[in-house]
């Protein structure tokens, strides 16, 4: 299984890119994702509904089955490597966010030039064009981002 994650400032490009990545190889590969929330105000379900009722009333895990999906919430922190090892049937990661999360390809997605500082192995650009160091442009460079996540 590999792992990549992507990070960056706010309104980088993050999102759009990840969801395009998914769109492009979901076909061929089971894709799981991971987004990194930094506040707790998220909920399962719908306010007022049942399983929204059951986290509120203070439920320690909570699932939703329906048809074709399960949801599945648990009240505890719980960290990217925990997700990873129990999920054996996914072929690639994405995680968005976790900027510390060393186990990953990391790809900086430029917003702020600030966080060039931060340790990472690629560099996209997608909001942030005056940026002038080697960087994958997207969305005119995207084949270069499924061809690093492709790659053997």
């Amino acid at each position: 299984m590999k792992i990549f994650s992507f990070f960056g400032s706010s309104s980088s490009g993050k999102t759009t890119i990840i969801s395009n990545i998914i769109s492009e190889l979901s076909g061929s590969m089971k894709i799981g994702y991971i987004k990194n929330i930094p506040h707790d105000n998220i909920s399962l379900d719908t306010e007022y509904k049942d399983t929204w009722k059951m986290e509120n009333a203070g439920a320690y895990r909570i699932y939703g089955l329906a048809p074709s999906r399960t949801y599945s919430m648990v009240e505890k922190e719980t960290s990217p490597d925990e997700i990873i090892e129990k999920e054996n049937d996914v072929d690639i990661f994405i995680i968005e966010g976790f900027r510390a999360f060393d186990k990953s390809i990391k790809f900086l997605v430029l917003g702020s030039e600030d966080y060039l500082a931060i340790k990472h192995d690629y560099t996209i650009t997608a909001t942030n064009r005056t940026y002038e160091g080697r960087a994958i442009k997207y969305p005119e460079e995207f084949h270069k981002i499924i061809s690093i996540l492709k790659a053997p």
